[in-house]
């Protein structure tokens, strides 16, 4: 005989309040809190060293990379949610889950070398975006390296700096030159991985360009491979950029 079916109750979303209301009691929670607050001060207080400790490590990071101090608390939280992975995973167990973490971050905008340089401090070494496309199965010729819309200022600007063993292409927007403005760009690359840059190629632009969409021809980065913008002549201009990586 088929054993008799558990009556299911339909609660309205005012049932499921007047429950939590009933459960959520100040007095019960005061009770509680007062069984538990002693077990949790020994924790409480050994984690404010490491809390210092995460600051000034955050700090350093910043400062040295030049990252606008606001974001410190941005990249305390990337920080603190890696230290407790050290606190539970090892090995390649930690690897990955920091890996997941530093994605998230990397998806909001921080720092690819800061969110790096942080969990090395931490003793976690994270994958390479290489190995990470890998495993996300990201076709090559799909991921990005550099974006964006640079205004020129008479220095030598950078509008790209990559990393690794890479084809690295892309497009510069010479539409916003006039007549009379001069831009020149500047290709680098590094030869040993603790090496200088070196100058491998420079090209002049003046304006107006009756191609403007100006294509970076496919170069291989060894190291690291930098790309730059210098407007000689003619007054600032708004010049955007894109630039992806393949092989």
């Amino acid at each position: 005989m088929p054993a008799r079916r558990r009556r299911v109750l339909s609660r309205t979303s005012a049932d499921r309040f007047m429950m939590w209301d009933a459960k959520v009691r100040g007095d019960v929670y005061a009770v509680q809190l007062e069984a538990v607050k002693p077990l949790a001060r020994p924790r409480v207080a050994a984690y404010q060293a490491v809390h210092e400790q995460l600051i000034s490590l955050v700090k350093e990071v910043l400062t040295g990379l030049r990252i606008d101090v606001s974001l410190v608390q941005e990249y305390m939280w990337y920080a603190e949610k890696l230290w407790k992975l050290t606190q539970t995973y090892r090995d390649r167990a930690l690897q990955l889950e920091a890996d997941a973490v530093f994605l998230w971050y990397l998806a909001r905008g921080r720092n690819e070398a800061a969110l790096r340089a942080i969990a090395q401090l931490l003793g976690i070494k994270l994958s390479s975006l290489e190995d990470l496309f890998e495993r996300l199965g990201v076709p090559a010729m799909l991921r990005t390296v550099a974006k964006g819309t640079i205004v020129t200022d008479g220095t030598e600007q950078k509008i790209l700096e990559y990393v690794g063993l890479a084809v690295i292409q892309g497009y510069v927007d010479l539409s916003s030159l006039s007549s009379g403005d001069e831009v020149v760009i500047r290709t680098y690359v590094k030869l040993r991985e603790d090496g200088e840059f070196k100058l491998y190629n420079e090209d002049s632009y003046q304006g107006p360009m009756p191609e403007p969409a100006l294509y970076v021809h496919p170069r291989l980065s060894a190291y690291a491979q930098r790309i730059t913008v210098q407007q000689i002549k003619g007054a600032p201009r708004s010049l955007d950029y894109f630039f992806a990586r393949g092989g």
